[in-house]
């Protein structure tokens, strides 16, 4: 197990780069070290090659709750501030950005910031106790970092418009049906789900996931005949790989690609109850 500041752990296993929040009771607020922490563990977990895909969790009561309030009124600085905001920008844009597929699991409540982390990721599942809430109208704010996740890869204008002018607070199968998530389980089936959806991961090309987003970025603002055109160069490209034609081969024999991997870890990738319980 590998300790990180500001109430963070991270850890790999079987594959999945996991990072776990670690102050649920308090909310995990995103202070400016929580937030360099996150980027940083993100980061690290690219760059380790063992690393299939990435997993952010929670331990406690909630998810996350967004930004600290209580340093953000303590301090006056306006760079200061503009920091902590760049901060929490930036942890959005390497989790959207990510290579690897991103996975955030859900327990408890999720406002604010918190709904941010989540719309961010690539696959969101959630106990059926999870609650989402955008707050910020209520102190005057807007969620001004979280709007441009949701409105792209979660849900319609009309949808977030009311979500962010009423502060309603949404049950998990209610933000099922939104499009905020895309699984919700009874509590004590979060570990299977998991499992499951990590064994999934763990077939896929380690190149399919970037592929995937490199190509979405390249057509979304494209007419659908350029669309049409950069699919077929981008289709031959990969398929033209050796080895992308080896694994069509094994498939073909009945065998499995060389980038399948067994997925069983050895400790509980949902909430462990105390620190360093697996």
């Amino acid at each position: 197990m590998e300790l990180a500041p500001a109430s963070l752990e991270t850890f790999v296993v079987s594959g999945a780069g996991v990072i776990v929040m670690d102050d649920g009771d308090g909310g995990n607020r995103l202070t400016p070290k929580l937030l360099d922490a996150l980027i940083n563990a993100v980061e690290d977990h690219v760059d380790n090659p063992e690393v299939r895909f990435i997993l952010l969790r929670s331990r406690g009561a909630h998810f996350c709750h967004g930004m600290d309030l209580e340093t953000y009124l303590a301090n006056s600085d306006r760079k200061a501030l503009e920091r902590e905001v760049a901060s929490y920008a930036a942890l959005l844009l390497s989790l959207n950005d990510c290579p690897k597929t991103t996975l955030a699991v859900l327990e408890g409540s999720v406002k604010a910031g918190g709904v941010g982390l989540a719309s961010a990721c690539d696959i969101v599942i959630a106990s059926e106790e999870v609650v989402f809430e955008l707050s910020e109208a209520y102190w005057g704010l807007i969620p001004a970092n979280v709007i441009p996740y949701l409105l792209t890869r979660r849900i319609s204008p009309k949808r977030a418009a009311y979500l962010v002018q009423t502060a309603a607070a949404v049950k998990a199968r209610d933000a099922l049906t939104l499009g905020l998530i895309e699984e919700v389980h009874p509590k004590i089936e979060m570990e299977r789900a998991v499992r499951r959806i990590g064994r999934r991961l763990s077939r896929v090309s380690p190149t399919a996931t970037s592929q995937y987003k490199a190509f979405v970025a390249d057509i979304q603002d494209s007419p659908m005949v350029e669309r049409g055109k950069i699919a077929v160069r981008r289709l031959v490209q990969i398929a033209s790989n050796p080895q992308i034609r080896d694994s069509i081969h094994a498939f073909s024999r009945g065998d499995a690609p060389d980038w399948f991997k067994s997925f069983k870890p050895a400790r509980a990738l949902t909430e462990c109850g105390e620190r360093g319980e697996a």
